[in-house]
């Protein structure tokens, strides 16, 4: 596990779920990783897709997110790390930095 420059490099799902448990503020998933990651992970909604459903909510989007995934996450059959990483990630905000690599970022930075 290498932290340097303030980003944490997670090159697998251990190290990914080490760095969402210590709520490190920059987490960069490397292109070894980066196509799992994206097929096992729940990616959290873009700020735009989140903005527009808490309005067309009324702003119970966001309590009625929190229902809806913990249900689901007790009734889908994936591993417990992974439905730790799903729990987790839902702190942060992503983009795509490159081709090859994927920036989180804790949603509380953007305030």
């Amino acid at each position: 596990m290498k932290k340097s420059d303030d980003y944490f490099k997670a090159r697998n799902a251990e190290e990914l779920l080490f760095a969402l448990t210590n709520k490190e503020s920059y987490i960069i998933i490397c292109k070894d990783f980066k196509d799992e990651f994206l097929k096992k992970t729940q990616l959290p909604l873009t700020e735009t897709e989140e903005m527009a459903f808490q309005l067309g909510f009324r702003g119970w989007a966001g309590i009625l997110e929190e229902i809806f995934f913990h249900i689901i996450n007790v009734f889908t059959k994936i591993n417990k790390q992974q439905k730790k990483i799903d729990s987790r990630i839902r702190k942060y905000n992503y983009k795509k930095m490159n081709e090859h690599e994927i920036l989180l970022y804790l949603r509380q930075l953007n305030y």
